[in-house]
C-alpha cells in the first residue's frame, strides 16, 4: 500500500468545530465506496466529489469483500479492493477521509459486510459481546487496521476520524444489555490498539436522543454522532449530540445525510425532491454543523454484493443491482436530478460555493456512453444449468443443509432426491427457501417459488409418480443476505418434507460462481433446433475506434438471471419486478476489440422464443 507524503497534521474536537492544526475546520464530507467502483474510475469519482464543493469523504471498508474464500483467513486488497491506493489518491486532492471499519457496516451490503460463514455456526452471536464472535472481528481488525496506521492524519495520511460499529442503536441496546456495551468498549479498545489514542473515533446513530443512547457512550470515549433526512428537525440531533458528548468536545454533525434512498427490486425507483434536501443542508450550515451527504456517488453493487433488508422469514425486500440512490453523482458519472425536475449536483455546487471561499474545484468532462449496435448471441452452455451442477460431485448427501453449513457464500445451491416409495401425486414440502427455488422433476422445469411467494414460509408442489426412481432437483437461488436489523439470514433450504417425514439423502451441490466456475463452462455455437431454457448464452461485442465508452446492457426482454462482462461478475438482473432494466457496463471493464458477454437465464419462460441478441443504451432503462 502506498504510504501517504504529506507532512503530520493534528485533527481534534473543539466546543463547536473540528479542529484541524488548531483552526476550526468544517467537514464538508461526501460517502462514496471504493467497493462499489472500478478502482480505474476512482480519481475520476473522487474529483466530481471535490467539484460538488466538498472537502472530506466517509468510507466503509466491508469485511467480506477483502476475504477470498468462505473460511477465512486470507485478504485482498489488490486491484479493486487496494484500500490504501483508494486513500493515497484522496489524499492527492486534498480531501480527508472519515473511515468506517465496521465490522458492521449496512450499506445495503451482503450481509452487512460480515462474512456468510459467521452464519454457519448457529450458537454464535453476531454485533454483541460473544467470544466465538469477537475472536473473528480481531482477527480481521489485527490485519485491516496496521494497514490503515500509515494513513491517518498523525502521519500525514487523509484519515481523521474513524467510526466505531455503524447504528448500533437500531440493533443493540448499551443502555440494558451489559454484553452490548461490552461489545462496544471491547470494540474501541481494539480500534486503539492499533491506531493509538489521538485519532478520533466516532459512532453513528438515528439522529435522536434515544437512539444515541442504545448505540453509543455517553463522555468523551467517543463523539456520538447522529444522522438523518431532508425535512428532518435537526435541533433533533443537535439535543442528541449535546446530551451525549462533552460541551468542550461536541462539534455538531450529521454523518449520514440522505441525498436520495435506496431501492428494491419489485418497487418504484426512489427518487427523493432537491429543493427539501437543499433546505434543509442550509439548516445545517446555518447552525455551524459538518455534513456527510449519503451518497455523494453510490456506484454500483457488482456480482453478488447486493444485500436485502426486512425482519427475516417473508418479510423480505432484495436490493437491486444499482446502487445509483438518486444521489448527486449517477452511477455512470453524470447528474441526478430530484423529483422535482432540479439538478442535485448543481444545487449542491451552488450553495458550496456561495458558503465556502475554497469550493472552487472543477467538474471534470462528461465520461462517453455509447449505445453500442445489438449484438448477436453465438453461443450457449452445451448443458444447462442443472446439468452442470448434476456433474459435479455432492459436497455432501444427508438431511438438509444450509448454504452457509456447506462453506459456500453466493452463487447456486442444487438439492437432489428422489421420491423414493412416494406414489401417485406426491407432495413435496420445501421449509423455509432463501431466496428463490427452481423445482425440475427428470430434468424439466415444474415450478418456482419466491421466499415471499407463500404465507406460512413454505411452499409445497405435486409430482406425479409413476417410477420410485423420479429424482427432483430444487435450485435455489441466493438473492442477497439482509444487512439491517435482527434477521438472521442464512440461505438455501431448511428441510425437505415427503409424506410428512423430513428426508435423509438429499445430495447437495454448490456453485459460487468464481472466475475458474464461468471458464469452466462449455460453451458451443448455436445450431437449429436445439434447446434452450435455463442456461448460459453468450454475445461478443466487439468495441472500435478511438476509445472506449461505458454502456448499459438492455436486459427488458429477458426474465432473470446474471452477467460476465470478458469474466468480471457484472450483477443481478430481475426484468420482470424492476424498476431497473438495465445494467451499467463501465468502460474500464471494455476494451478494444472484443468483449465476451455471458447471460445466465433463470427463467425458462423467458427464454422459449430464444434470445438472439444482446441490446446497449447509452442510459439507464426503467421500467
Amino acid at each position: 500500500m502506498t504510504t501517504p507524503p504529506s507532512p503530520p497534521r493534528n485533527f481534534t474536537l473543539g466546543p463547536t468545530s473540528f479542529l484541524l492544526d488548531g483552526e476550526e475546520h468544517y467537514l464538508r464530507s461526501g460517502e462514496l465506496h471504493y467497493s462499489r467502483i472500478p478502482s480505474a474510475l476512482w480519481e475520476d469519482r473522487l474529483d466530481r466529489v471535490k467539484a460538488l464543493g466538498l472537502n472530506a469523504i466517509q468510507v466503509y471498508v466491508p469485511w467480506n469483500f477483502h476475504e477470498r474464500s468462505f473460511v477465512g483467513g486470507e485478504y485482498d486488497f489488490e486491484g479493486d479492493r487496494d484500500i490504501g491506493r483508494f486513500l493515497s489518491l484522496a489524499s492527492e486532492r486534498g480531501l480527508l477521509v472519515l473511515l468506517r471499519p465496521g465490522p458492521y457496516i449496512c450499506g445495503e451490503w451482503d450481509f452487512g459486510g460480515l462474512p456468510a460463514r459467521l452464519l454457519s455456526d448457529q450458537s454464535l452471536k453476531i454485533r454483541t459481546y460473544d467470544e466465538a464472535y469477537m475472536s473473528e472481528v480481531t482477527a480481521w481488525f489485527d490485519v485491516l487496521l496496521p494497514l490503515m496506521q500509515p494513513f491517518l492524519v498523525e502521519n500525514g495520511g487523509p484519515i481523521v476520524m474513524v467510526q466505531v460499529e455503524n447504528e448500533y442503536g437500531s440493533f443493540g441496546d448499551v443502555t440494558s444489555n451489559p454484553d452490548d456495551e461490552k461489545y462496544l468498549r471491547s470494540l474501541i479498545s481494539l480500534v486503539r490498539k492499533h491506531l493509538g489514542e489521538s485519532i478520533v473515533l466516532y459512532t453513528t446513530d438515528g439522529g435522536v436522543l434515544a437512539s444515541m443512547q442504545r448505540g453509543s457512550l455517553e463522555g468523551d470515549i467517543v463523539l456520538s454522532l447522529g444522522d438523518f433526512g431532508p425535512g428532518s428537525d435537526i435541533s433533533n440531533a443537535i439535543k442528541g449530540q449535546q446530551a451525549m458528548n462533552p460541551a468542550d468536545k461536541n462539534p455538531l454533525m450529521c454523518s449520514e445525510y440522505y441525498t436520495g434512498w435506496l431501492t428494491h427490486w419489485g418497487e418504484d425507483l426512489q427518487v427523493t425532491d432537491t429543493g427539501t434536501m437543499i433546505g434543509t443542508m442550509k439548516e445545517m450550515l446555518a447552525a455551524n454543523m459538518s455534513f456527510n451527504l449519503y451518497m455523494a456517488h453510490g456506484g454500483t453493487s457488482f456480482g453478488f454484493w447486493a444485500g436485502a433488508n426486512g425482519n427475516g422469514a417473508l418479510d423480505y425486500m432484495s436490493d437491486i443491482t444499482s446502487y445509483d440512490y438518486n444521489c448527486p453523482i449517477s452511477e455512470s458519472g453524470s447528474h441526478n436530478f430530484g423529483s422535482d425536475g432540479v439538478d442535485k449536483f448543481e444545487a449542491i455546487q451552488s450553495l458550496m460555493r456561495d458558503s465556502f471561499d475554497d469550493a472552487t474545484f472543477d467538474e471534470p468532462e462528461p465520461r462517453p456512453s455509447e449505445a453500442f449496435d445489438s449484438i448477436p448471441l453465438s453461443k450457449y452452455s452445451s448443458g444447462s444449468l442443472i446439468e452442470i451442477m448434476k456433474s459435479i460431485d455432492p459436497v455432501a448427501t444427508g438431511a438438509v443443509r444450509r448454504v452457509e453449513e456447506l462453506n459456500q457464500r453466493f452463487g447456486f445451491t442444487l438439492y437432489s432426491f428422489p421420491v423414493g416409495s412416494c406414489t401417485g401425486p406426491c407432495e413435496v414440502k420445501l421449509d423455509k427457501i432463501r431466496d428463490r427455488a427452481f423445482v425440475y422433476v427428470d430434468g424439466l422445469y415444474l415450478v418456482d417459488s419466491y421466499r415471499t411467494d407463500s404465507d406460512d414460509d413454505s411452499f409445497s408442489f405435486e409430482v406425479d409418480v409413476d417410477d420410485s426412481s423420479i429424482v427432483v432437483d430444487v435450485l435455489v437461488v441466493n438473492l442477497g443476505r439482509i444487512g439491517f436489523g435482527h434477521a438472521v439470514d442464512w440461505k438455501g433450504l431448511d428441510d425437505i418434507v415427503i409424506k410428512g417425514e423430513s428426508l435423509s439423502e438429499v445430495e447437495h451441490r454448490t456453485l459460487e460462481m468464481t472466475t475458474d466456475d464461468l471458464e469452466n463452462i462449455n460453451m458451443k455455437k448455436f445450431e437449429e433446433g436445439d434447446s434452450l431454457g435455463q442456461r448460459f448464452y453468450e454475445g461478443e461485442l466487439e468495441v472500435k475506434g478511438s476509445g472506449v465508452a461505458s454502456t448499459h446492457l438492455d436486459m427488458s426482454s429477458w426474465g432473470s438471471g446474471f452477467v460476465w462482462v470478458n469474466d468480471f461478475a457484472l450483477g443481478r438482473y430481475w426484468s420482470d419486478m424492476g424498476p431497473t432494466l438495465s445494467l451499467w457496463i463501465p468502460d474500464s471493464y471494455l476494451q478494444k476489440g472484443i468483449n465476451s458477454i455471458v447471460v445466465l437465464e433463470l427463467q425458462e419462460s423467458a427464454v422459449e422464443g430464444c434470445h438472439k441478441e444482446l441490446v446497449f443504451s447509452s442510459k439507464p432503462v426503467l421500467k
